[in-house]
Parts: C-alpha cells; sequence; structure tokens
C-alpha cells in the first residue's frame, strides 16, 4: 500500500502470507517419484517497506519460510512471489529460509533507461539437509544491477537488458565443489533482448 509523505514522495508497505498444502499423494502414489511429499506444508510470510519518488524506488525487504515444510514451485514457473526475490534467485525447495534484501529503482529522465540493483542476504538451512534444502544451497549473500533500455516507436516491443549478478557464499559448503560450482563465489553476466506482446 502506498501512503502520500509529501506531494513528492509515498512510504510503500506491504505484507504476504503464502501457505502450500500437498493434496492427496503429491504426484505419484510412489514417494520416491512425487514432486512434494504427501502431507507436506509450506508457510511463508514477509513485509516491506520502502520510499517512492516520482522515478525512484528503494524498499527493504524481509521473507521467512518457516521449518515447518519446503516451499515449492516449479522453477520453469519463474519468479517467487517473495518481496524478496531478486533475478536468479529462487527460494523454491527451501524451508526454514530467513531472507532479507534492499532493492532500488531509477527511471533516467524520459529516455527509457531504467536502472535497478538490489543486495540480499538468505540464509538457508545446511546444504547437507535434504529435508529442507532440496538442492543443497548454502547461505549465500547477492548482489544484482539491472539496466533496461525500453525502445521507442516502432520498436517499443522491444527492451534491452543487461544483468549483472553476484553471489557470495555465507553458508558452510564443506570444502564440496558440489555446494560451490554454479551456486556461491560466481558472476553471472545476460544481455538480453525481449520482445513484449
Amino acid at each position: 500500500m502506498d501512503y502520500p509523505l509529501s506531494s513528492r514522495l509515498k512510504l510503500q508497505t506491504g505484507m504476504q502470507y503464502i501457505e502450500q498444502h500437498a493434496i492427496n499423494d503429491g504426484g505419484n502414489a510412489n514417494q520416491t517419484l512425487t514432486y512434494v511429499t504427501k502431507g507436506n506444508v509450506a508457510r511463508a510470510f514477509g513485509g516491506r517497506l520502502g520510499v517512492a519518488g516520482k522515478s525512484w524506488t528503494i524498499t527493504a525487504n524481509y521473507n521467512r519460510i518457516t521449518k515447518e515444510g519446503r516451499y515449492l514451485m516449479p522453477r520453469e514457473w519463474g519468479r517467487d512471489p517473495f518481496f524478496t526475490f531478486m533475478s536468479r534467485e529462487r527460494n523454491e525447495g527451501l524451508g526454514d529460509v530467513h531472507a532479507m534484501n534492499t532493492l532500488l529503482s531509477k527511471k533516467i529522465g524520459q529516455s527509457g533507461l531504467v536502472v535497478e540493483g538490489g543486495y540480499g542476504h538468505y540464509y538457508l538451512p545446511d546444504a547437507k539437509n535434504t529435508q529442507l534444502n532440496k538442492y543443497g544451497m548454502p547461505s549465500y549473500w547477492q548482489t544484482n544491477l539491472d539496466v533496461r533500455y525500453l525502445f521507442k516507436r516502432t520498436l517499443q516491443v522491444l527492451e534491452l537488458q543487461f544483468l549483472y549478478v553476484y553471489k557470495g557464499k555465507l553458508g558452510e559448503t564443506y570444502s564440496n565443489d558440489k555446494f560451490v560450482i554454479n551456486k556461491v563465489d560466481m558472476s553471472l553476466y545476460n544481455l538480453i533482448l525481449n520482445f513484449h506482446f
């Protein structure tokens, strides 16, 4: 919700609550083949506090997934619905999570250029705890830089995007590369041409 602070500023607040319950056998009678185990319950809640001007927004965000079960959402569906979501970050397959971040967005005049940045900490269960950490992901910190250019006139269906992501290790990796490679201590660069229809 937005609350005017002045003619140029507004306060942004938000709260969310998500609850998941497995239906029947969770997708397969053979529990070793099921997507979600029978009886799984996951709960998540979060909050947001921010300030927005005419062309910029800054928010502080928090999300908690309780330790009752793993939050599950097929990764191909895209982004998690949490306030703490950052591109190339997922809380899917996890329980007992504390996530917090700060996000900043700035439109550069009428140029069509939008710059977004973020920094967050994601405290996860131990990477060896498969009951609450499906993919063996250690706790991490992440920073993003997302620059987008929205084309005008005839090309207004196109958007050019540069995304830089760095994930740094916070949790124990047991000197085992399977908890590091493509998970933490890594940079990711994307140059993307989006077509909006």
